[in-house]
């Protein structure tokens, strides 16, 4: 099976994605194929011994579609050239006709609109402008006019009904062709029978204008959020400059290969992940983290792409290049995020797919029914009516519209979900889980120190610190860390070390000033006596572990480890505590840790010594009693992670884990896991209203447009119809930007 992503340009409606999701679908060559309304992007996996994706194309394109690999410029029609059958005049009519904009085509309408309208009015109030004879003359050339303008509705909306996948252009080309054919009509009988009937060119050229303007706002409001939600993809810059033989040069970012040197100006995206080894500067990660507390760089420091430069030039020594960048791995998921569909979203489409059949099997019945009560007149106003004020838009845009927002919101939080369903799937959380080790904690922290009496502290935190700086363990940067933040000036001038040796398991060892010392546990120290020193007994919280310093005859010092907690996972905790979700840890970590680390936060159950096959049987016993959230970093979490109905993970945790995870973490602050719950549960939220507007929308005035409150002399007007029509979708798209209110804790 070969996957493939490609545009599809000519959408209107949910009813034109549906259409095409089910006719591919019926092709034997297609597994899977999803279609996005609102980016125009669609995902197929399908067998390429039985269809490449040439005739797949090519059959898109029967539908009255256009696909393509690239994203390409809307063109009304093609460049006609000139022949003996196509006059010059004709040609340059083309021409000029190609250049306008859709907002010009817009103001063309309305203004040839107007006279049609007034002449219309007019006649309902027995007065006219000119004689009948000239007023339908220049309502149907104003008419014709509109039509024109407008004849894509009528290009696609045919063609969609032709190949049995009838779309909301369809309803529009049948209602406005139905009224224009009966004026038609009308005119005729005008001139040759010199006959006055009410003429219905006004609801044709109103109708496609309420329609015209309500997708100009439509198109204008998801342009805005594709957007916002896809904005970091706008920081991938194509151009960079690499020094090449001491002197710098503009190149292609493909011509960037590891360990090239790359100038970084004041302003300027990093394009790519590597070391600073010349320039100071404060950088902006808030593109990727959601942090906006610049970080300052400088020579040694690591800066991933997508990170924007504030202060001085940087040169950086290029780590990674193409797909390994971080940039271009977010990138990556955004538009993954773009071609997928949530369940909700799914049903809508499906509603809408059959939809359109029924609209205008029920507008023929309603159409014939007031033909027959009263007059055939009446019969064209109802059938036209009820084709018009139904609105599939709406149905396809409550769920794409309201998911796109969100996305926009989270990748600004750093928070990157793989795929739409987890959003869903995330909001109806009951339980979620935390792995412990590198998910609650992140790394250790020292607690307290104690140095024997023939010692000073900072002689004792030298000899550490000394030791320590030859070794990249998770403890040793947690010691350096506790020296930097209590003794900084240790740093200017270290001791010298000899005969380094790391003892794996127990510690290190080394030389300093011709005197061996060892920093490690207590099975390192084996044969040592415990003179001078006396341990300390905590009361209230053991350390997770403790790492002594000693010489030849005696121990000098400890130094006590414990979890460092990430931050505000109090907080968090508390957070989900308030929505009524059940919280649990698991760990690999011996009981009294885990205990230690469960009460500071509050978590319901713990579960220690937990190994991988025991993670993922607490999660399907879980998965037994509701909804299972999944949060964790490493190896032995990938199987839970995956079983789990939704699971996160942080970026910077193991590979394995985040293929795993439906939603990555590249903001470390723990309140991005409870912020991911609350925009999940805002969205769903939002999506449930656009649907219950869209169908109640429908249930309510389709059956007005029907006619069933003539009795009572209430029928609905077209030009209303199509005013009603336009204002559902536009009411959708608005309250799906209410999502961009969203406040973070």
């Amino acid at each position: 099976m070969k996957e493939a992503d490609f545009y599809i340009d000519g959408m209107s409606c949910s009813a034109c994605s549906s259409g095409i999701e089910r006719a591919l679908g019926r092709k034997d060559f297609c597994q899977k194929i999803e279609v996005n309304l609102v980016t125009n992007k669609a995902h197929l996996v399908y067998d390429e011994s039985k269809a490449n994706l040439e005739q797949i194309f090519t059959f898109i394109t029967k539908l009255g579609y256009t696909p393509s690999l690239e994203r390409l410029e809307k063109s009304l029609s093609p460049k006609p050239r000139a022949n003996n059958f196509l006059p010059k005049a004709l040609v340059c009519f083309y021409e000029l006709d190609s250049k306008l904009s859709a907002k010009s085509r817009l103001f063309l309408s309305i203004a040839f609109s107007i006279p049609v309208l007034m002449f219309s009015v007019g006649f309902m109030f027995g007065f006219h402008i000119f004689s009948p004879k000239i007023e339908s003359l220049i309502s149907l050339i104003a008419t014709l006019v509109v039509m024109h303008l407008g004849r894509m509705f009528y290009f696609k909306g045919f063609k969609a009904l032709y190949r049995l996948y009838p779309t909301m252009d369809s309803l529009i080309a049948l209602g406005t062709s139905a009224a224009f054919i009966y004026s038609l009509k009308g005119v005729w009988d005008t001139f040759m029978l010199d006959t006055h009937v009410h003429l219905y060119f006004e609801s044709v050229c109103v109708i496609l204008c309420f329609v015209m303007i309500g997708k100009a706002i439509e198109t204008t409001f998801k342009e805005n959020a594709k957007k916002s939600a896809n904005a970091l993809l706008e920081l991938y810059q194509k151009k960079v400059q690499k020094r090449i033989d001491s002197k710098w040069c503009e190149v292609a970012l493909g011509e960037v290969t590891v360990n090239d040197e790359i100038k970084i100006l004041p302003g300027d995206i990093v394009p790519l992940d590597g070391v600073v080894i010349d320039g100071i500067s404060s950088i902006d990660t808030s593109s990727i983290s959601g942090e906006n507390i610049p970080v300052l760089k400088r020579a040694g420091d690591f800066i991933e792409s997508g990170s924007i430069n504030l202060e001085s030039v940087l040169i950086l020594r290029v780590e990674k290049t193409g797909k390994q960048t971080l940039l271009s791995q977010i990138i990556t998921l955004i538009q993954n995020a773009d071609n997928s569909k949530a369940p909700l979203g799914m049903l809508a489409d499906k509603v809408a797919g059959v939809f359109v059949p029924v609209v205008m099997v029920i507008a023929l019945l309603a159409g014939i029914f007031w033909w027959i009560v009263r007059d055939f007149g009446m019969g064209v106003d109802i059938f036209v009516s009820v084709l018009v004020i139904s609105c599939p838009c709406a149905l396809g845009l409550a769920t794409p519209m309201a998911f796109l927002h969100a996305r926009g919101v989270a990748n600004k939080m750093g928070v990157f979900f793989k795929n739409s369903a987890s959003l869903q799937a995330l909001s109806n959380t009951t339980h979620i889980v935390f792995d412990k080790t590198g998910t609650l904690s992140d790394g250790l922290k020292i607690s307290h120190i104690k140095v024997a009496q023939s010692l000073q502290e900072k002689e004792f935190l030298a000899i550490v610190l000394a030791l320590e700086q030859n070794s990249g363990h998770v403890i040793s940067k947690a010691i350096q860390s506790f020296i930097k933040a209590n003794a900084p000036e240790l740093f200017a001038q270290p001791l010298k070390v000899s005969d380094f040796q790391s003892l794996i398991g127990f510690g290190i060892k080394g030389q300093i000033n011709d005197k061996s010392y060892i920093l490690g546990n207590l099975q390192a120290l084996e044969g040592l006596n415990f003179l001078d020193f006396q341990f300390e007994e905590y009361s209230e919280i053991d350390p997770k572990l403790i790492v002594y310093l000693a010489d030849d005859k005696q121990i000098l010092g400890a130094l006590y480890l414990q979890d460092l907690l990430r931050k505000d996972c109090e907080m968090m905790i508390a957070g989900f505590c308030k929505h009524n979700i059940a919280t649990a840890m698991l760990s690999g970590d011996i009981a009294q840790n885990a205990e230690v680390i469960a009460k500071t936060l509050g978590i319901n159950e713990v579960f220690a010594g937990a190994k991988p096959a025991d993670k993922l049987n607490i999660i399907n016993q879980y998965k037994a009693t509701g909804v299972v959230a999944m949060v964790g970093d490493g190896v032995n979490d990938a199987a839970a992670l995956k079983a789990a109905d939704v699971s996160m993970a942080y970026a910077s945790g193991n590979d394995i884990a985040q293929n795993c995870a439906d939603i990555i973490l590249y903001n470390q602050n723990a309140k991005a896991i409870l912020n991911a719950y609350r925009l999940a549960c805002l969205s769903i939220k939002n999506v449930k209203q656009n649907l219950y507007w869209a169908f109640g929308y429908n249930v309510a005035f389709i059956p007005v447009a029907c006619g069933i409150l003539g009795g009572f002399g209430i029928f609905l007007n077209p030009m209303f119809c199509a005013f009603a029509m336009s204002l559902s979708s536009i009411s959708v798209v608005f309250n799906a930007m209410r999502i961009q209110r969203f406040k973070t804790i």
